[in-house]
């Protein structure tokens, strides 16, 4: 078998899970299991495909046509112009994160300095980026699941301490940080029925479902953030596309002010700021 008869096959074993993405999903196979960059596969289509190749390739193919997500899978994924490891300790990171960043690094650009908490670091995608393009900022990386914290581990730069504990729990009540950011569970008992199987089955629930109404984190992080962030400072919460409204209202009553909802590429609510004054 050839490269390009690899290629048309994958692609027609995978269009009833991926539709459209076949194509695509089949040169990431490739491209993973050969060890080739992607170019290759069409540079050198007539390549015969060994016996010992064909293997790896049927074994990623399957787990992937049991819907594991390829990041899982491959063990990395591409975020923000960086690779990232990932395993099924931790949420794959998801383009909706990316107009949390955005708004963090175009609002805090005048602090030099900056020291922040990130609560639910998971792979440590946030605090990892938000660092990177800020050479003093310092950050610590808070997630109650110590799995997840030894991915992030494998993510975060020496400016970006890890810490295992329940919210803020593990700090005495100083206003130490410039802001705080979080993108923590929001998923409902309704919506968990919902979601894909490539997210059910092998995403951690714990960093999915937000409680009943997907809104016990937010409660949480907007009552007792107050008390460990600077007088001024900002919050910066990644939210469901239907927390609009639900989350401005918990975070104006616990006394936040300059509440402003974001929205992402795609016109839907994704981030909510806030000033403690």
């Amino acid at each position: 078998m050839t490269v390009a008869e690899l290629l048309r096959k994958l692609s027609k074993e995978l269009t009833p899970l991926t539709g459209e993405l076949a194509q695509s999903d089949a040169e990431l196979i490739i491209e993973y299991s050969l060890n080739i960059p992607r170019i290759k596969i069409y540079t050198e289509s007539t390549r015969i495909i060994t016996n010992d190749e064909l293997s790896r390739i049927e074994s990623v193919l399957k787990r992937r046509l049991e819907s594991e997500p390829l990041q899982y899978i491959f063990g990395k994924a591409y975020f923000y112009d960086r690779e990232f490891i990932v395993n099924r300790d931790v949420l794959i990171p998801r383009p909706d994160t990316e107009t949390l960043i955005e708004t963090i690094l175009n609002d805090e650009k005048g602090k030099k300095d900056a020291f922040f908490v990130d609560i639910g670091t998971g792979s440590g995608i946030i605090p990892t980026i938000l660092t990177a393009n800020n050479p003093l900022w310092n950050a610590i990386a808070i997630d109650i699941s110590i799995d997840a914290l030894k991915t992030a581990s494998k993510n975060v730069s020496n400016r970006v301490k890890l810490l295992c504990a329940d919210m803020l729990g593990a700090f005495k009540s100083t206003k130490k940080f410039d802001f705080i950011v979080s993108n923590p569970p929001y998923i409902s008992s309704s919506q968990m029925n919902t979601l894909d199987k490539s997210v059910y089955n092998y995403e951690p629930h714990s960093a999915l479902f937000g409680g009943d109404d997907g809104l016990r984190f937010y409660r949480e992080i907007s009552s007792k953030s107050p008390s460990y962030i600077k007088d001024g400072g900002r919050i910066y919460l990644e939210i469901g596309y239907d927390l609009g409204e639900s989350v401005p209202q918990i975070l104006r009553d616990d006394g936040w002010r300059n509440i402003i909802v974001i929205k992402d590429l795609a016109g839907r609510d994704r981030v909510v700021k806030a000033v403690y004054l």
